[in-house]
């Protein structure tokens, strides 16, 4: 009977934790949905830079929250950090509300700024509170919630100007107060623990690169979907359409009636297809207009293979992080960064483009044509041996207590331990100094302590173990251990 009531209350709670994940992420991008639809309309009549200032200081909070987090994580105090963000949100959202009113680009610039700078630590704390979420349940908030922004999109653009901004502001609020209290542990443990750069010398495996496939893919999505963004706005005004949402609708129905595992790879290789449909009926004016009123079929194509994508690498987002906790922070925060940078880099030629077909019409189909070819070459030779899954479980997870007990791998008696990795060392042609590294990678050792041990700098241990790790014929730390254990 007991058992019975306690696992009717974990149900319990876990339903909570789902239906609190989806209501902060479904705040959280109908935030971004206001902000196109709503609020930058209105930075134009002020100031039309305002929005790519605005975005450009998200995306670069953003990367050096994740590079802080990565270098120096005991700078990431959960506490700053939230009343920083609610700080930015009110301060500068008051601000930015008072420019808009007295039309004055300084305070519009300043405080949408402000505002942006609250809203990166928002993004980061929902992705985090995700990964609390078993990985089927994360899937499913994340394919509705994305559906949910999309078909809201058209909606947002009709939401009275001063309404949108007080939403705006409001949304990613409710959205922080909603997941902080879960995803603050994750900052508290990144203190307490080894920083990721340190713990990535000697397990390369657990964390992601900055400049890896999976960051270059968001990159490059993220361009299509600035481009789509800003190519033939009106009046300021990005075109929308809600039959976007479709394809992400059917994911979400497919992911509640299966417990299947969510097809990544599938997913993003039909979200290529569509983008590059999408371009090329921008590229053919003629057939621009085939959806009706709501939006054209090139934007509504490019939308929906954007969607996909977008859902697609916050569920590979989370589920990294939920893999290693020490690097969550580092993760969602340089992925969320990258995606904001590519849509300034995409809304910038979507700019460019509207602007250089009014003034040469045959620019109008040469230019979606361009970027169409560029993004297939990606697709088919950049992205060519990648895939999300593999991406996902290629990162070997990483424990507080991995990090905390250096000399918990040395399971047998010392003596006995010394000569298998002696006899290791000499079986694999280890240097001297190699098989050094090798034994106390196997007890466990973090590269600060290799470096002090052996007196040399951080480059010489990386270049170290990466040698090892070659001669060894392995790609992990737990790979060598089990290569030791025998």
């Amino acid at each position: 009977m007991e058992e019975q009531q306690t696992e009717r209350a974990e149900r319990a709670g876990q339903t909570a934790r789902t239906l609190r994940g989806f209501a902060a992420l479904v705040l959280a991008l109908c935030t971004t949905a206001l902000m196109n639809g709503s609020l930058f309309p209105l930075f134009d009549t002020v100031f039309t830079f305002a929005r790519d200032i605005s975005v450009t200081f998200s995306a670069a909070a953003l990367l050096a929250l994740g590079f802080a987090a990565y270098r120096a994580p005991r700078l990431l105090g959960r506490r700053g950090l939230v009343a920083g963000a609610v700080a930015c949100l009110a301060g500068g959202g008051a601000l930015m509300i008072a420019g808009l009113a007295a039309a004055s680009p300084a305070a519009l610039c300043v405080g949408a700024s402000a505002a942006a700078l609250g809203r990166a630590v928002v993004t980061v704390s929902v992705a985090l509170f995700l990964t609390r979420l078993s990985p089927r349940r994360a899937a499913l908030v994340i394919a509705a919630a994305y559906a949910v922004q999309l078909i809201a999109g058209p909606a947002a653009a009709a939401v009275p100007g001063m309404a949108g901004a007080v939403l705006f502001l409001a949304f990613p609020l409710v959205a922080l107060a909603l997941t902080a209290p879960a995803s603050g542990a994750f900052f508290e443990l990144a203190r307490t623990a080894p920083s990721p750069s340190d713990l990535s010398v000697t397990r390369p495996a657990s964390f992601l690169a900055p400049f890896s496939a999976l960051f270059v893919c968001l990159f490059l999505f993220q361009v299509a979907f600035g481009f789509a963004l800003r190519f033939d706005e009106v009046a300021g005004v990005p075109r929308v359409s809600a039959l976007s949402a479709v394809p992400l609708v059917a994911v979400a129905l497919y992911l509640g009636c299966t417990r299947r595992r969510f097809p990544a790879d599938l997913l993003v290789q039909v979200s290529a297809l569509v983008v590059m449909a999408g371009f090329l009926l921008a590229a053919q004016p003629l057939l621009g207009g085939a959806v009706g009123a709501t939006g054209a079929a090139d934007v509504a194509l490019l939308n929906a293979g954007n969607g996909l994508f977008a859902m697609t690498a916050q569920v590979a987002l989370v589920s990294i992080a939920a893999r290693n906790p020490l690097g969550a922070v580092t993760t969602v925060s340089w992925g969320h960064g990258v995606t904001a940078l590519g849509s300034l880099v995409g809304a910038a030629a979507g700019m460019a483009a509207t602007g250089a077909a009014e003034a040469f019409p045959v620019l109008r189909a040469a230019i979606p044509a361009a970027l169409q070819l560029v993004f297939a070459a990606y697709v088919v030779i950049g992205l060519k041996g990648f895939t999300f899954a593999g991406a996902i479980d290629g990162i070997e997870p990483v424990t507080p207590v991995d990090a905390a007990s250096p000399a918990a791998q040395a399971q047998a008696p010392e003596a006995v331990f010394a000569e298998r990795c002696a006899a290791i060392a000499g079986q694999f042609a280890l240097t001297p100094r190699e098989a050094e590294v090798f034994a106390m990678l196997a007890r466990g050792r973090d590269r600060a302590y290799i470096e002090e041990a052996l007196v040399v700098s951080r480059n010489t241990v990386k270049a170290h173990v990466k040698h090892v790790y070659a001669k060894l014929g392995i790609h992990s730390h737990q790979e060598l251990l089990d290569l030791v254990e025998g």
